[in-house]
């Protein structure tokens, strides 16, 4: 089994997962309801995002995705960049409770892929398609990836809560994307065997604020829509073992990895050997 309870001799002991947290996430595919955040910190990141939600805030051109148009988002404010933007979102990426699970999960010393931000508004749609996130990471190869998703308010299945297929990281398999992942919510269950079918019963992932969730890359996930008066405030922080590789060494925009702008990107194959530069910094720094 990959990860251990303390596989690195730096690491601070008292903020390690358990045993028992590690054998969990490598049995279901996630790991849920691991408290990190202080009401103090809590309060500062959900400001910020009050701050944000207008579209003309301070720092805007600083994100590589961001649209509050719940028309076009299919009822999601979604951000991707975060960290460039408001010190609380970049500090986030450094919480040593986050970063300390990383390198156990991760084996290796963890850096940022990317962090995103996904809020859904009260009474709005908001669902989010049943997924795997490395079909939209094939950019970066081998793989060797893990999501946390830090809860900024309470979530449940009222105001769409993630919800898990336990065990579907292990089929070892990585199935279609949906071309539009807020309203295809169940097109991924047509490339999946009888058994696959049989074995696909959500678990919802429901966490006070300031908690967090960690899944595999390969972990079924998606959410139902939020029909409650109360909002859902989420963000991720996408993390990959150091020394992982661009697939191909492409064009830069204005000097920024174009695959971080503007979505997913194609798909890439998966090879041996990734003919592209090791990602490393200022674009995705160790954690």
């Amino acid at each position: 089994m990959p990860g251990a309870i303390n596989p690195w001799p730096d690491m601070n002991r008292s903020l390690a997962l358990t045993a028992e947290q590690v054998s969990s996430y490598w049995r279901d595919g996630f790991l849920i309801g691991v408290e990190v955040l202080s009401e103090t910190e809590l309060a500062q990141i959900n400001a910020d995002i009050d701050a944000i939600a207008d579209p003309s805030h301070e720092g805007r051109e600083f994100w590589y995705e961001y649209s509050s148009d719940l028309e076009k988002t299919g009822g999601i404010v979604h951000g991707i960049g975060g960290w460039r933007v408001r010190e609380s979102l970049h500090d986030l990426l450094w919480h040593p409770v986050i970063t300390s699970a990383f390198r156990q999960l991760l084996d290796a010393p963890p850096r940022l892929l990317f962090d995103q931000l996904f809020c859904k508004p009260a009474l709005q749609s908001g669902a989010v398609s049943w997924h795997q996130d490395y079909s939209y990471w094939t950019y970066s190869q081998p793989m060797n990836h893990v999501t946390c998703w830090i809860a900024l308010e309470d979530a449940d299945l009222s105001n769409g809560c993630v919800q898990y297929i336990p065990g579907s990281h292990r089929w070892n398999v990585l199935l279609p994307r949906p071309s539009r992942l807020t309203s295809e919510r169940n097109s991924l269950l047509g490339s999946l065997t009888d058994q696959q079918r049989a074995a696909f019963q959500p678990i919802a992932a429901e966490v006070r604020a300031g908690s967090v969730l960690f899944h595999h890359p390969l972990t079924i996930h998606g959410s139902l829509p939020n029909t409650s008066p109360k909002s859902r405030r989420g963000t991720t922080i996408h993390a990959m073992a150091d020394g992982t590789r661009a697939v191909l060494d492409e064009p830069t925009v204005d000097g920024v990895p174009a695959w971080l702008l503007g979505g997913a990107g194609p798909f890439y194959p998966l090879v041996d050997e990734p003919a592209g530069p090791v990602l490393r910094e200022p674009f995705f720094p160790t954690l």
